[in-house]
């Protein structure tokens, strides 16, 4: 048990990798810090245009109000990727429990890093943010869904040893 676990400190108020030095892949010979901490609604604007390159548009409006829903769970939490430019990747997860397995559950439910971004880290260190806070909460493993068309994100899964277990099915209700 670390310091914070021992403390009964809230991990989800402070910061969950820190500063991590990745290589500054789309710009030659550079190195840019990389922090990984839990998102604030002042960060909503700073998630309107990966929301979109993810393929879920959003105002400002909307995105405020859906992370201050998602913040406000106590079985979720919202992680943001930041460089010295702002925001550059946001992470959630969710924690619950089922008939099926004695361990809480999480499921990463979304994942984007900027497109001028990519390749840069912010995506690694994001996982193994939502990892590390699903194994604080019992979780024995974390499940990820992605779209049937996203085969860079399966590339990307796979490359962490994420392995392909079933099929995801929706219907609008």
């Amino acid at each position: 048990m670390n310091e914070r676990e021992a403390s009964g400190t809230d991990v989800a108020q402070e910061p969950v990798c820190g500063k991590i030095d990745i290589p500054h892949r789309w710009l030659p010979d550079m190195h840019e810090k990389i922090e990984i901490r839990p998102a604030r609604a002042g960060d909503a604007a700073a998630l309107v245009p990966l929301l979109g390159e993810l393929g879920y548009p959003a105002d400002a409006t909307q995105a405020a109000s859906r992370l201050a829903r998602v913040t406000s769970d106590p079985q979720a939490v919202a992680l943001v990727a930041c460089t010295a430019s702002g925001v550059c990747g946001l992470a959630t997860a969710h924690a619950h429990h089922a008939l099926n397995r004695d361990e809480a559950a999480v499921q990463l439910t979304l994942l984007v890093v900027a497109s001028a971004a990519r390749g840069s880290g912010a995506g690694r260190c994001l996982v193994a943010a939502a990892e590390a806070w699903a194994r604080r909460r019992g979780a024995t493993r974390l499940v990820v869904t992605t779209a049937v068309h996203r085969a860079g994100a399966h590339a990307f899964y796979e490359r962490l040893g994420y392995e392909l277990t079933g099929r995801r099915y929706a219907r609008p209700l």
